[in-house]
């Protein structure tokens, strides 16, 4: 397994652009800062749980958490 370490996201960008890589290739990214990880790991469960309600009669919930969603970002 191909490890590159201590690289900008800009950088990773680039590269994996460049790549001419297989749809199924996995990319695995370790934060230095846990906080940072925690936000991402947060982040990434709240859209999941947004994509699930999607279609399921809430839409004004969905809107709202949305919303919030967007305020967090901002921030």
């Amino acid at each position: 397994m191909a490890t590159i370490e201590q690289v900008p996201l800009s950088e990773l960008e680039k590269m994996l652009r460049t790549l001419n890589l297989p749809s199924d290739t996995r990319v695995t990214l370790k934060f230095e800062d846990n906080e940072t990880a925690e936000k991402a790991l947060r982040r990434k469960k709240a859209l999941e749980a947004m994509k699930r309600l999607r279609g399921s009669g809430n839409g004004k919930l969905l809107e709202t958490l949305l919303n919030e969603r967007e305020k967090d970002k901002s921030r």
